[in-house]
């Protein structure tokens, strides 16, 4: 075998082994789009006392009427109704500083974070109460946090 015939060799097994490796040596295609980002997480914070660095404070709301429960803020293209709240005046935590038409809310209920309609709820004083026991089957809501 000559030595332009090796060389032809080893450059194919070259190309060849960076073509199985995944091209990870190569460089990246700058005509390529970037991959877009992924939903943000929507998890806000365990806001439940004042924050002493004068932000925003959660507060308690109870729906004055039977309202739709969704999975993102108005105008979200992608935003899913989870249905309707199952009765009147049952108790969430605004966790975020109100932006738009929806506020976001944790459900005791359930322990699940959704979007409300700010017109559909209003502030309440203090903290829900807190009961033992099981929760009252077939609803999506209470009025209390039920432990148990």
């Amino acid at each position: 075998m000559s030595v332009v015939s090796l060389a032809r060799a080893a450059a194919l097994i070259f190309v060849g082994s960076i073509l199985i490796s995944g091209c990870q040596y190569l460089p990246a295609n700058p005509f390529r789009p970037a991959a877009p980002d992924p939903a943000p997480e929507r998890k806000p914070p365990a806001a439940s006392s004042p924050n002493p660095a004068g932000g925003f404070t959660a507060f308690w709301v109870k729906n004055h009427k039977i309202t739709e429960m969704w999975s993102g803020p108005a105008g979200e293209a992608n935003a899913t109704s989870f249905g309707p709240t199952s009765a009147q005046f049952c108790s969430f935590q605004v966790v975020l500083p109100p932006e738009g038409p929806r506020v976001y809310v944790f459900n005791p209920y359930t322990g699940n974070y959704l979007w409300m309609d700010a017109d559909a709820i209003g502030p309440v004083g203090g903290e829900p109460e807190t009961r033992t026991g099981p929760k009252p089957a077939n609803q999506n809501c209470a009025e209390a946090i039920y432990e148990g």
